[in-house]
């Protein structure tokens, strides 16, 4: 089961890499200033036209050009309109490139719960797109009965591209518990995880260049399947503990590598 879910992350991420990995038009002048877009027509010895990324047609004189060249798509997030021109200039938003977000939080329950609010720790890694999605691979720790490691894909969708920024989550994987044998007083223990996932939204909050507060709430569902054998019983007793609970998480975003 674990392996499968490794595979369906590694081959997602990868898909999510080479849907982003498409190139676009730019033209650099003379005088530093960047456009890009779709070159519609060149003369060599005339003019350079150029349809800019908001739609807007440009065209230059050859003499006001000093290079042209193909750039990858995902570095336009960084372009904005200043003066009737496109500048290349850091712009608010989230950069597209391979980040880490690691949050600490609780698993808040009923108060009837044997685990009323269990401490987790986790960290997701993958990349995020010029186009609001990210997509990763989420693991860490959970202190329950029996500490558990969530393993887990993370994907990730932005509402929208600003220093604030709400985003959508869903996650869907498996919890391994950290061992998998236990002995209580005259009974043995045998524990062997259980499916685990949560849908909610969050925020991240950019302070800096590469970093932003990352702060969620989701619904979380996860069993854990266990087995008890003692000396009183002639065969062993199956054990599933599901848990429904309210995930309150905190903590930090950061561009490992943007582009």
């Amino acid at each position: 089961m674990l392996k499968r879910i490794l595979l369906v992350a590694i081959l997602g991420f990868f898909v999510i890499v080479s849907i982003n990995a498409q190139k676009i038009d730019q033209v650099v002048l003379n005088n530093g200033t960047t456009i890009r877009g779709t070159i519609e027509k060149i003369e060599p010895d005339g003019n350079v036209i150029i349809n800019d990324l908001a739609g807007n047609t440009w065209v230059y004189a050859m003499s006001e050009v000093r290079q042209i060249e193909k750039v990858d798509a995902r570095a336009s997030g960084k372009i904005f309109r200043q003066k009737g021109l496109l500048m290349d200039s850091p712009m608010p938003g989230f950069d597209p490139g391979f980040v880490n977000m690691t949050t600490i939080g609780f698993l808040a329950g009923s108060q009837t719960s044997n685990y009323i609010a269990p401490f987790s720790m986790q960290t997701s890694f993958g990349y995020y797109s010029g186009a609001g999605v990210y997509g990763g691979l989420l693991t860490g720790l959970e202190f329950l009965n029996i500490n558990h490691i969530p393993v887990m894909l993370d994907f990730q969708y932005a509402l929208r591209n600003s220093d604030v920024m709400p985003v959508l989550i869903a996650r869907a994987g498996y919890a391994v518990p950290s061992k998998s044998t236990r002995e209580n007083y005259s009974s043995d223990f045998t524990y062997n995880g259980g499916v685990a996932g949560a849908v909610g939204m969050g925020l991240k909050i950019r302070t800096r260049e590469s970093f932003a507060w990352d702060i969620s709430l989701l619904y979380r569902y996860m069993q854990i399947n266990y087995t008890e054998e003692n000396n009183w019983q002639s065969y062993p007793t199956t054990y599933k503990d599901v848990y429904n609970r309210l995930e309150i998480r905190v903590g930090f975003y950061l561009d490992v590598l943007s582009r």
